[in-house]
Order: structure tokens, then sequence, then C-alpha cells
């Protein structure tokens, strides 16, 4: 018997900028209000958070944000610039309060990629331009070449950048010492292009889809090496917008009759839609038209509803057997489609470093405690109840007395020049069953 424990910093994000709302979760239920500034933008906003997912900056098609909501830099894209594709902005690995960002330049043919220095004024940063450039292309009723996605790679501070220019993708790796090509590269069918792409929740691979209509390719990244490879492309109709499952046992997708699911590890053995539809399930109907999803590591699904622009729905237990559905489950504070929102009204991407802090408890109040950092040499393990180790790995054991909520503070120490950083979890143990005393008949 095992479970995974919510913890309550495994969020990689605590706020959401999503068409003239700032969404706050640290609250249940979110708290909604209007963002602090009067900004427009047709599409996607894309955000990044520190450690603890709380927001420090948010980036538009026009401009780069602080948390609180002040223009920092204008970008210079001028009147034609495409405002959803290639927004990024993520820690720049080993440098604290650093931050990448990356914007697509149709006037000047480039994804260009500067920096945002906070780390003598986080909320004023010093902005770098032009630190790197890709090449970018963009044809009125085509998808643009040159977009580059970030992932972070599986326990460490540094990412993968995979880009896709012209029917290649290819693997970069971000570290402290700026971009290196790795030399992976993955030939698309021509004409194809990535129509979707998310990391799974364990963080160990990352799956894009592409689409040349109706033809679907699954690709599947190894976020530990950075290699690619082709799970059979098939002829797909039914996939809209998708996110896997917090408890990486599932990928959710929606499409006209609703939401489905089918399990991740399916995917690595399909090789038709007939496959794919045969082990999908039905969910339920979403009794909207459905925009973007998404999913947060606390386990919940996010949807946008289409059909009314000023709801946010929701599935809860989207691993159990019987998820329940609500498409009005969070009125925004301003119709998304009044603010402008237009096609896909896409929910916000948003970066962090994702430590992975996870606690799998088993029988008897056993807990094994994974703090995911690859650059960290030894961890100082505080459980709560009275008692520490120090660790050499990323994992150890621990056994509680008693059911509850117990502070786990760890400090992690690093084989670099860096000083040790100390967190705190919250975990709750839930599984230790008390034994009744046997009452033996006289």
């Amino acid at each position: 018997m095992s479970a995974s424990l919510v913890a309550s910093a495994q969020k990689e994000d605590n706020v959401w900028i999503f068409a003239g709302n700032r969404i706050d979760f640290t609250t249940e239920p979110p708290t909604v209000t209007l963002v602090a500034c009067d900004y427009s933008t047709e599409e996607n906003i894309t955000s990044v958070a520190d450690s603890e997912g709380n927001l420090v900056y948010w980036l538009n098609g026009t401009s780069l944000y602080n948390s609180n909501d002040e223009v920092i830099y204008s970008l210079p894209v001028g009147s034609n610039a495409f405002y959803f594709y290639g927004l990024s902005i993520v820690p720049f690995p080993g440098r604290d309060n650093v931050y990448l960002f990356v914007y697509p330049d149709v006037n000047r043919g480039e994804m260009v990629v500067s920096i945002a220095d906070g780390s003598k004024d986080l909320l004023h940063p010093e902005i770098t331009e032009h630190y790197a450039n890709f090449p970018f292309y963009y044809a009125s009723g085509n998808e643009p070449d040159g977009v580059p996605l970030f992932f972070q790679k599986y326990g460490s501070r540094d990412f993968w950048l995979l880009y896709f220019w012209f029917d290649k993708i290819k693997v970069y790796a971000l570290t402290s010492e700026g971009f290196s090509y790795t030399g992976n590269v993955y030939n698309l069918p021509a004409g194809s292009c990535i129509s979707g792409c998310e990391m799974t929740p364990d963080r160990s691979k990352i799956v894009a889809t592409t689409m040349n209509w109706w033809d679907a390719i699954f690709i599947d990244l190894d976020t530990k090496t950075g290699e690619i490879k082709c799970v059979n492309p098939f002829t797909l109709s039914s996939v809209a917008s998708y996110a896997f499952s917090s408890g990486n046992k599932y990928m959710y997708y929606s499409n006209a009759d609703g939401f489905y699911r089918i399990p991740v590890e399916a995917l690595g053995r399909i090789s038709t839609g007939d496959e794919f539809e045969s082990n999908s399930e039905f969910v339920g109907a979403s009794g909207c038209s459905v925009g973007d999803v998404k999913f947060l590591t606390s386990g919940d699904f996010y949807f946008h509803n289409e059909s009314n622009g000023g709801y946010i729905g929701v599935i809860k237990d989207c691993d159990a057997p019987h998820p329940v559905i609500d498409n009005k489950w969070l009125k925004l504070a301003k119709n998304a489609n009044e603010h402008g929102a237009s096609w896909g009204n896409a929910l916000p991407k948003t970066y962090c470093y994702p430590y992975g802090f996870f606690a799998e408890e088993g029988c008897g109040g056993e807990v094994l405690l994974t703090f995911n950092d690859g650059d960290s040499e030894s961890i100082h393990w505080d459980f709560g109840d009275g008692s520490e180790t120090t660790a050499t790995g990323q994992s150890v054991s621990h056994t509680y007395a008693a059911n509850g909520r117990y502070k786990v503070r760890f400090t992690v120490n690093y084989s670099d020049s860096r000083q040790p950083q100390v967190y705190e979890r919250s975990i709750d143990i839930k599984n230790i069953i008390s034994k009744r005393p046997r009452i033996v008949a006289e």
C-alpha cells in the first residue's frame, strides 16, 4: 500500500495571469482579481516562479512585467509581432534571481533571447538584449518555424530546449555556461510542425505531438539524456488539447464530445488511431466548448470554458475511477472573451525550478522522501518528529510513529561554491493503523 503525499510546495506555480485576471492558487478556492495594469495581447502569457511557486515575472507579446504588474521591459517587436509562439521565460541555471526570456521578432526574423538580471533588484532587473538568437519564420496561414520549447533536465537545474526548424527538431542544453547544441536531432515528415508538447509529471520524459492535418506523431524525449525517439506515426482526429495527470497515470485530452483519458504507458505501444481510441476511456461530457487545458502538480486538471469565457473549469480526482467535472468551477473577474483572448484562449505557460520534492508513504508510517536536485552533494534531513539524519543521496527513508502533519526541514549542500539552501515542506501521514487491544473473555 502506498500513496503520494501532497506537499504544500509541490505546485509548479501559485499565480496565473490570464486574460486580464490574476488567479492566486494559494487560497481555496483560488482568489481572482484584475491585474494591476492595462495590457493588450491576443494570445498566450508565460510566467516564471521561484522555487516556492511564487510569481516573479510574466511576459506577453508586448512587455515583460514584474510581480507588481509593472512594465520592466517593452519588447522591440513592432506592430507585426506574433504573440503566441515562442514566448518563454525560465530561471537561468546556476544564477540566483537571473532569468532568461525568449520572444519572436517577425521584423528581424528571429527568436530573441535576452536576460533579466534581478540579482541586485528583483523587481527592477537589468536587461541584456540579444544574448543569443535562433532563426524564426512565420508565414500567414501556416504554423511558424523556429519555436523553442524549454523543459527542465531530470534531477538538475539545467534545461533542454527543443527547437524545431523546417521539419527538424534539434535539442540544445541550457546550463550556467549558456546554450550548447547536443547533436540530437529528429527529422519530421515534410510539412509537420509541433502542435503540442508536455512533460510527464515524473519529469522523466517529454511527449510532443505533431500535426500534418490529422497525422500525429508522438515524440518521446528522455529528460535525463536529451535523446529523442519517434513512436509510430498514426492518423488521429480526436485530440484538441491534452495534458498529463499529476499522478503520471493518464494523458487527458478533449474533443467535441468531452474529455477522454488514455494510460501513459499505452502511448509507447500504439501505432494507429484506432489503437489510440480503443485504449482511451470516456471521462465525461464537458458541457461547453473547451479551450486550453492545464494540470497543476497539486492534482487537478483545469480548462478554459470557451462557451462562456468568464469561467475556468476543473476535473477533480483525475487518477480515480470516477473523476468529477465542473465546467464553471471558477468565475473570472473579467470575461476572457470580452478581453479579446482569441483562438484557443491559451492558459499561461509557467516555469520554475521544479526541484521535485516527493513524499511516498507506505504502510506503518514509513515514508520515502526525495529532493530531486542533481547538483546536491548531501542533504541534512530534519523529519519534524525530533529525529534527523544526513544522506549523500537525494532520497531517504523514515518511519513516523503517529499519523499527523509534519514539517520536514532539509538543508541541501552543494558540491560547488553555492551556499547551503534550507527548505521546508509539510507532509501528512495517514496510513498508520492503530491496533485495538484484544479483549479476552474470562
